[in-house]
């Protein structure tokens, strides 16, 4: 294992870390507990920039050139964003998602090809470097929006009409608790798909088969005991869970604010980053400034779903469950962006995939 792969082991151990000091420090309010998920998470963080760097170095390039770079550059980013959007307001439960998230990203990274290549000459330029690099810290927004999105629809499904949500967003409607619903279970559900999906990739390629293994062990079966606790605790210990979520978690209104603050921070750097600085660079790479390749094309589906989310909360006054729909929507169609069509759609980006 050279230092580069020792360092990110390292890391995703201090994310897990600060995933459990953070998940302890809100189920028994110890402000201690708190402040040590912070450390590790920022550890973890400082240690991925350390391995980035080795690389960059290594490379002579950034890395950001094919998916695994892609992946472990994203991570990165996300748990700086985590820690910088939590700096004032404590929100432990997000924290400890943006650590599970992160911890993802790696893994899931570390099963495509890690070693260094020559770029190929339409990735021999400084606009790609700085067209990938904003859009990915816009999209590190994004994905912490998607987490404090989650947890607003886990508060609205599981509230009290009593409790301080109902207050803020008025009782929870039957389709609002179907929407939410639909979040809390169908997220995992369609991850769960989506990893089976790509066990099943490696199963058909040569030289892929103890990739399944990693999967399945590390993050299939995982995600299925996740989501059979989550369907047992809504069920069968709705009311104790309901009462510990209210403990656990800031209000809605506080989770709907940091959404739409997330997203607010990340769409001009993903606009900017993705859409205006990558047609730069295509037209400097292929004479062209958009041509409709597959990346191109879901890039402006990923812009105009921001784009919808801030149009209806600040000209409709749009909030809440609906806005947190959105808000999920969105990020699922960004990780598609991102990792979706390199492996599944042929264009001038599949060269990230590999």
């Amino acid at each position: 294992m050279n230092l580069e792969m020792t360092l990110f082991t390292l890391c995703m151990g201090a994310y897990i870390a600060g995933f459990f000091c953070h998940a302890l420090s809100a189920s028994l309010a110890k402000a201690n507990l708190y402040r040590w998920g912070r450390v590790a998470i920022g550890i973890g963080a400082l240690l991925a920039t350390t391995a980035l760097l080795l690389r960059w170095k290594a490379a002579g390039h950034p890395p950001l050139s094919n998916m695994y770079e892609s992946m472990i550059t994203m991570s990165t980013f996300l748990a700086w964003v985590v820690l910088a959007f939590t700096r004032t307001v404590p929100i432990p439960l997000a924290e400890a998602g943006g650590a599970v998230l992160a911890v993802l990203m790696i893994g899931i990274g570390s099963l495509f090809a890690k070693d260094t290549r020559p770029l190929v000459p339409a990735l021999q330029s400084y606009w790609l470097h700085i067209h990938v690099a904003i859009a990915f810290v816009g999209e590190a927004c994004f994905a912490l929006s998607f987490i404090l999105s989650y947890l607003f629809c886990l508060r609205r499904f599981l509230e009290d009409p009593t409790s301080a949500s109902a207050k803020d967003f008025g009782p929870v409607t039957g389709s609002e608790k179907a929407a939410s619903s639909g979040v809390v279970f169908g997220l995992p559900i369609l991850f769960l798909v989506s990893m089976i999906g790509m066990a099943n990739r490696f199963a058909h390629q040569a030289d892929e088969g103890g990739k399944v293994g990693t999967l399945v062990i590390w993050v299939i079966l995982p995600v299925a005991v996740t989501l059979l606790a989550l369907v047992a605790a809504a069920f069968f210990f709705r009311g104790t869970v309901g009462k510990a979520m209210e403990r656990w978690l800031p209000t809605a209104e506080i989770l709907d604010d940091y959404t739409y603050r997330a997203i607010a921070f990340g769409f001009p750097l993903f606009t900017v980053g993705a859409l205006i600085f990558g047609m730069v660079w295509a037209n400097k790479a292929w004479g062209r400034y958009w041509g409709w390749d597959p990346k191109e094309t879901w890039a402006l589906i990923t812009f105009l779903v921001y784009s919808i989310y801030l149009h209806v909360r600040l000209t409709r006054g749009w909030q809440g469950t609906w806005t947190a729909v959105l808000s999920v929507v969105g990020f699922i169609i960004t990780m598609f962006t991102l990792f979706g069509v390199n492996l599944l759609l042929a264009g001038l980006h599949s060269y990230a995939s590999g």
